[in-house]
């Protein structure tokens, strides 16, 4: 019988593990970020210890399933990046227990900061787009040289329960005359096989230093299209963008910063970065749309005005043909857009 992890078992199940010595001083807090696991933060004597396990059904209004071996994928990708990346840019995995679907990882050194709380605050950081432009970068392109990455997460499962179904396919059933367009993009996606893409590289999976950049939340690790990644991580720099009109222009030097030092420091390891941008841009319609009509909306985007908003810019997105980045985020001001995308005939 499968272990719930919850603060009320976590001392019985790491005593059992031998991790908690004798008169060790025990602390357990449940971590309260991510709609897919259940995360704990143990200090035991000093040292912390994230005990993280996957969840069969994922907290969202709608049903979502996601098959908990994800749990597996993602302490594989952390045990991985510890190989090809210097030291603090990952937790480390501490002990792994499949048959529970769960494991350990360190926690974030302290003197970090989540870039999206940062963010959200209205406290904008352009080193901080900086080192996580350089840091996907940096993973992208050591990957893309390296066999075993492919052979390590050529399994595809984990993007299409834990991205495309729920946004992809989602938002193109609640938006059918865009969903000729969205299905093509999925086919494309599917079929791009260039480097380990992470699946949930955002500002809330990151923790940002003084001169580097930490990333986790990497149960969607997958060998396919870098651009996915730079998406992901360009639509929250502009939702945030929508959401509150008054920093538009910050985050858009936010969004450009992260992407110019992960276009300078991936160069063509993983494709010729013409191709990686305009990629880019087609996903990043696709995500825009799914973070309103998809199974994981934007907490923070609540009003239907805004949405609606959001719902257009990704339409002309979707019907446009744009190749560079520049223009595309030169254009996000937070203002209200008015008329309308044209329509696919």
């Amino acid at each position: 019988m499968t272990l719930t992890l919850s603060v009320d078992t976590a001392e019985t199940y790491l005593r059992a593990r031998g991790l908690i010595p004798n008169g060790a001083r025990f602390e357990v807090e449940e971590l309260g970020w991510g709609i897919s696991n259940v995360v704990l933060r143990a200090t035991i004597d000093g040292d912390c210890i994230v005990v993280k396990q996957s969840l069969p059904e994922l907290r969202v209004a709608e049903e979502w399933r996601f098959d908990r071996s994800r749990i597996v994928v993602e302490r594989t990708c952390m045990a991985y990046l510890n190989e090809i990346l210097p030291t603090g840019c990952v937790p480390e995995v501490r002990f792994a227990d499949d048959d529970n679907f769960l494991f350990g990882m360190s926690c974030a050194p302290p003197g970090g900061r989540l870039w999206k709380e940062e963010l959200l605050a209205g406290r904008i950081d352009l080193r901080a787009a900086e080192h996580a432009g350089r840091l996907l970068a940096e993973i992208h392109r050591r990957a893309a040289l390296d066999r075993r990455a492919r052979e390590l997460f050529a399994d595809q499962k984990v993007l299409i329960q834990g991205r495309i179904d729920p946004y992809h396919r989602t938002a193109a059933g609640r938006n059918p005359r865009l969903a000729p367009l969205i299905d093509a993009e999925v086919e494309r996606l599917l079929g791009e096989q260039k480097t380990l893409v992470l699946g949930d590289y955002s500002p809330k999976n990151i923790f940002v230093y003084r001169d580097h950049a930490l990333t986790l939340d990497l149960e969607v690790a997958h060998f396919g299209d870098p651009a996915f990644d730079t998406a992901f991580c360009l639509t929250h720099l502009i939702l945030k963008a929508f959401a509150f009109p008054e920093r538009a222009s910050a985050y858009a030097r936010v969004a450009q910063t992260f992407w110019e030092n992960y276009a300078h420091g991936v160069g063509s390891a993983a494709g010729p970065i013409e191709r990686v941008e305009a990629h880019t841009i087609r996903e990043l319609g696709c995500l825009l749309l799914a973070r309103i009509d998809g199974k994981s909306k934007v907490e923070y985007v609540t009003d239907d005005r805004t949405k609606e908003t959001i719902r257009k810019r990704a339409r002309k997105i979707l019907l446009g043909n744009e190749q560079r980045l520049e223009p595309l985020i030169e254009r996000i001001d937070g203002s209200r857009e008015s008329g309308s995308a044209r329509t696919i005939e």
